[in-house]
């Protein structure tokens, strides 16, 4: 006897996850982001930089709305009050994997690429 399945819902949990490689302060770190429901989106954050881990014990999940504002958005508010520098590339990579965790970004095409620069030239 075949089973009708068509009605069924298969959720396919795949984490989107960047690498921030920053040589200037020596420093690696890598950020994993999940759908938590349809408005919400887990961020967990692994850095050899205490200053970035203390940034992610105070992050830890953020709203939709904290990834289409720049104005309010706790992934830039968390980093205020010298947590961490104005040039620490971590919070940019927040908005990003979270966006594509979102598919606002194609994770494809994100994937192919590979990387998002800032070329010192002079």
């Amino acid at each position: 006897m075949k089973r009708d399945i068509s009605n069924r819902r298969f959720a396919i949990n795949m984490v989107s996850r960047v690498r921030v490689v920053t040589p200037i302060c020596s420093h690696e770190t890598w950020i994993t982001a999940e759908m938590d429901g349809e408005e919400r989106i887990k961020v967990h954050i692994e850095s050899d930089c205490s200053n970035v881990m203390d940034y992610a014990d105070r992050l830890q999940s953020v709203s939709m709305d904290d990834i289409n504002e720049l104005r309010g958005s706790r992934i830039l508010t968390e980093a205020e009050g010298g947590i961490l520098t104005p040039t620490c590339m971590v919070p940019v990579a927040v908005f990003n994997v979270c966006w594509v965790e979102a598919g606002l970004i194609s994770k494809r095409l994100a994937v192919k690429e590979g990387s998002v620069a800032i070329e010192f030239v002079d």
